[in-house]
């Protein structure tokens, strides 16, 4: 749900695994850009906790490092909610 919510209006769909991985690593997936800031700027915030959450457990993660990691993503992106996400 979280992937597609993400998709919305683009070209290019940000699958479910691209979004997991993106989550866990810090890193943007080439490309999909507008799609991760889309879900970072308008996805309902409980739709990111869950993601957050499926990410670090599906990846045996510290949710702590998750959310670190899309901290990240959220001022690399310049996400204009990145201040939620710190």
């Amino acid at each position: 749900m979280a992937a597609k919510t993400s998709s919305v209006s683009y070209r290019r769909e940000l699958g479910s695994e691209q979004l997991e991985r993106a989550l866990t690593s810090g890193q943007v997936p080439s490309g999909l850009e507008s799609n991760l800031l889309h879900f970072l700027d308008e996805a309902p915030v409980e739709i990111v906790v869950m993601a957050v959450e499926e990410a670090a457990q599906r990846q045996s993660d510290n949710p702590a490092k998750v959310w670190a990691n899309v901290a990240r993503l959220a001022k690399a992106l310049g996400a204009n909610r990145s201040d939620l996400w710190a």
